[in-house]
């Protein structure tokens, strides 16, 4: 017999693979990915993907349950699809190449940028020892954070959360890397003249946002590959929390 249920599951599988498919890191211009816990009724773990690609803006939200995962696709601010799936999904393997791929392509823009030949490799005294402490400072700090990650991944009785933004930001068109995790906003621009600008707040103190004065911020054009260096292997500690 005929299962419509079947049939709209199905339509909506192959929307979503569809999605997958269109969302490649040629199209994908700005990325956000939101990870919070028990953000819809009865959720473990709530996933949100805002994409912006050369013609569209998609959203997906994730909330993992005790008996699978609700997907719900936006394109355009348009429902395109609700499915359901089990942990063993194919779907859940996509949105993990995705998420790789993309961060993948930003961090190799940075990289490019920065390893691109300099007209003139002399560093000044001043910003030796600027970016030999600003890198030091990060050294302590993402140390820190990505323990507090690691527990917070693997102690349920941890709160993980965070905030991960990629690529070209629409307001500025500047290409940036932007993390929000625990006390720390730490972001990374890539600047036209070679140089690597960063900002990061620290609010240990206080909730998200409440300080107004940066704990390290600079343009830095010594030691910063090993500073890009430092963001790359906190994302790579925050990526199994981001993944399914």
């Amino acid at each position: 017999m005929f299962s419509l249920l079947s049939f709209f599951e199905n339509r909506s599988h192959s929307a979503m693979t569809q999605f997958y498919q269109h969302a490649d890191t040629n199209s994908a211009k700005w990325t956000s990915i939101a990870i919070n816990k028990k953000m819809i009724a009865d959720s473990v773990l709530t996933k949100e993907l805002d994409l912006l690609t050369n013609s569209d803006v998609f959203s997906l939200k994730m909330a993992e349950k005790s008996d699978g995962i609700n997907h719900q696709l936006w394109q355009n601010q348009h429902s395109v699809c609700k499915i359901k799936t089990d942990r063993n999904s194919d779907l859940l393997l996509k949105f993990n190449q995705l998420i790789d791929k993309l961060i993948e392509a930003e961090i190799s823009h940075f990289q490019s940028v920065l390893n691109s030949p300099k007209e003139n490799p002399n560093y000044t005294p001043s910003e030796i020892s600027e970016g030999e402490k600003a890198l030091e400072w990060m050294r302590v700090s993402f140390k820190v954070l990505e323990n507090a990650v690691i527990e917070s991944i693997t102690n349920t009785d941890y709160l993980f959360q965070i905030l991960l933004f990629l690529g070209s930001n629409p307001k500025t068109s500047t290409h940036e890397i932007r993390v929000v995790a625990f006390n720390l906003d730490i972001k990374f621009e890539m600047r036209e003249n070679g140089l690597l600008r960063v900002k990061i707040y620290n609010d240990k103190d206080g909730a998200f946002g409440s300080n107004k004065q940066a704990s390290l911020e600079g343009d830095y054009k010594f030691r910063n590959r090993e500073m890009l260096d430092e963001l790359t292997k906190l994302i790579s500690v925050l990526s199994p929390g981001i993944k399914c």
